[in-house]
């Protein structure tokens, strides 16, 4: 009696031993950063340590007076609530205080200053940005004269397109309201004599503008002239040269100039995330992604410093926690700050590790709480208890994954379509009308997640079935009592649906709460898995079994039959 009371006080202190030891795993786990659907906050700052922030950027710039992309950046974080503790913006106002003619470029520029030199501010337009310096009678008559001499082939390419009347939302420079594109051409003109473009850039343009004027279409060039004359109504000219030089597609002027009239708000921000990434075809393409919610990351990622800009749009993932990033949280412990540079260093490694200790740690806790069941213990086999503690563990794994990557299982929010239908703008003012659409597409990643979530558990179930067979089978008792114990698991073998209308009923009890998003195909599938499941285990298994039993007993049931005709 007292060995069996030893045995039982060792079985629960090894059950409440792995029951903790799993419990732990899973808080281990958790604590790691891993970067699958989202970034963790702490990994984000991570990656901006060690790297250039906004306002050592902007210092640079400015050393260089470059007004216009030094004050941006001084604009962009202001509206981040960054503090300014360097007196960077008491150095700017006395830079522009200091030279008021390189405040109204943006930056002092030798071709500027040789065609726009004797002309007084009093003279330009009172446009803003690039466009207000080149609009008026003036600025345009003395660029245009300084630009004719140029040997550059596709400054005179760009200039001769001037001749083209074919243009159907801009009107021709020979008409009484052509000067928006004859400063725009100028504009072209000049980034191209200054060798701003990119060379990809630099040979579209050069085709287009051939291609325009061997066939007399303006189409060709007309949508990218458009793009340059909101951009440069947007940016002065500091600001769009130092832009345009990373440019390396000719469709992302499109999308800046969509992305500056989207929210001219977070104009600051986008410019400042191109600058800062060094790639804006990968800004546009995180906004177009995760739109006005990809504001607000890049906005964390820019208060974190470059590196942290360059992290997100390369990996194209929503920040974990953003209203932790909104509110400029503090760092976190040293713990934290170690395994943020450990999934910053090695992310597939870390993600190896998290999901690994998850595992174990389901598995040692289903293990250790089987210790505590022994009130009724139905003899099983050791591959039946198992096989299902490991499916369970697995079930367990998919469900934390989802719990740990809020992404993963709801919505990123909806991106930017840059796509446009633009009319016939007014004479000085070059604003186009732009009309969003939104992609669609069959399957999202939420849907078959769950699916796949829901098969995993038919496929434990059938599993159980299977192995309960196949121990009723090894059993060393007669026919009779078998077939009488395939009778007693009708039950089990009807698991599967019980476990499929669970599911359903789960899915839309939790779509209705509107804790997930309405998705009555994740929804059913669950139903139809558990029916399917349920056919196989009943038609292919059960069914053929207790056939042989019954022609196995035969003899036996026959006897059986005629003893109680006798009894009787």
């Amino acid at each position: 009696m007292a060995r069996q009371s030893n045995q039982e006080a060792s079985r629960v202190l090894s059950g409440w031993f792995l029951l903790i030891l799993g419990i732990g795993l899973v808080v281990l786990a958790w604590l790691i950063p891993s970067r699958f659907k989202s970034i963790p906050l702490d990994v984000l700052r991570e990656a901006g340590i060690q790297t250039d922030g906004i306002f050592e950027v902007a210092d640079a710039y400015l050393a260089e007076n470059n007004i216009g992309v030094a004050s941006l950046l001084l604009e962009a974080a202001k509206s981040l609530d960054l503090e300014d503790d360097a007196g960077l913006e008491m150095r700017l106002e006395a830079t522009r205080a200091a030279n008021v003619i390189v405040d109204r470029w943006g930056v002092w520029d030798p071709f500027l200053d040789t065609a726009l030199g004797s002309i007084p501010l009093e003279e330009y337009s009172n446009q803003p940005g690039a466009l207000g310096i080149l609009l008026s009678r003036a600025s345009r008559e003395s660029t245009a004269s300084m630009l004719e001499n140029s040997r550059n082939p596709l400054v005179s390419e760009v200039l001769s397109t001037g001749e083209l009347s074919t243009y159907r939302r801009l009107f021709p420079i020979n008409s009484s309201a052509g000067r928006p594109l004859e400063a725009t051409l100028l504009i072209v003109a000049l980034l191209a004599q200054e060798e701003r473009f990119s060379p990809t850039v630099r040979r579209e343009l050069r085709n287009r503008a051939l291609q325009a004027k061997a066939s007399g279409d303006a189409s060709f060039l007309e949508d990218f002239y458009l793009d340059m004359l909101s951009l440069s109504r947007s940016l002065d000219w500091g600001q769009l040269k130092t832009l345009i030089l990373s440019v390396q597609k000719m469709d992302t002027f499109s999308r800046l100039r969509y992305s500056f009239h989207r929210s001219p708000d977070f104009k600051s921000i986008v410019y400042a995330a191109c600058l800062l990434s060094g790639d804006p075809e990968d800004v546009l393409d995180y906004l177009g992604e995760f739109g006005d919610q990809g504001l607000e990351t890049l906005g964390a990622a820019i208060s974190f410093g470059s590196g942290s800009v360059a992290m997100l749009v390369n990996e194209q993932l929503p920040l974990e926690d953003l209203e932790m990033a909104v509110e400029h949280s503090e760092p976190s412990n040293a713990l934290s700050s170690w395994l943020a540079g450990f999934s910053l260093q090695r992310p597939y490694l870390s993600l190896s590790t998290k999901y690994a200790l998850f595992f174990m740690g389901a598995f040692f806790a289903f293990l250790g709480s089987s210790k505590f069941t022994r009130f009724y213990n139905e003899r099983a086999s050791p591959a039946l208890a198992y096989t299902q503690r490991v499916f369970a563990s697995f079930a367990s794994l998919v469900v934390l994954i989802v719990i740990s990557e809020p992404h993963l299982a709801g919505s990123s929010g909806e991106g930017y379509s840059f796509e446009f239908v633009v009319p016939v703008i007014a004479q000085e003012a070059g604003e186009t009308v732009v009309i969003e659409t939104t992609p669609t597409t069959s399957m999202d990643h939420t849907t078959m997640l769950s699916v796949g979530f829901f098969f995993l558990l038919q496929v434990l179930v059938f599993l159980i079935c299977m192995l309960k067979v196949r121990e009723i089978n090894r059993q060393e008792v007669d026919d009779l009592v078998k077939l009488k114990l395939m009778e007693n698991e009708e039950n089990l073998f009807d698991a599967g649906l019980y476990v499929g209308i669970a599911g359903t009923c789960i899915s839309l009890v939790l779509q209705v709460l509107g804790l997930i998003e309405a998705n009555l195909l994740s929804a059913y599938a669950s139903n139809l898995f558990g029916i399917l499941c349920v056919a196989i285990v009943k038609i292919r298994i059960v069914r053929p079994y207790k056939n042989q039993l019954i022609l196995a007993s035969q003899d036996q049931l026959m006897m059986l039959t005629k003893k109680t005709a006798i009894t009787g």
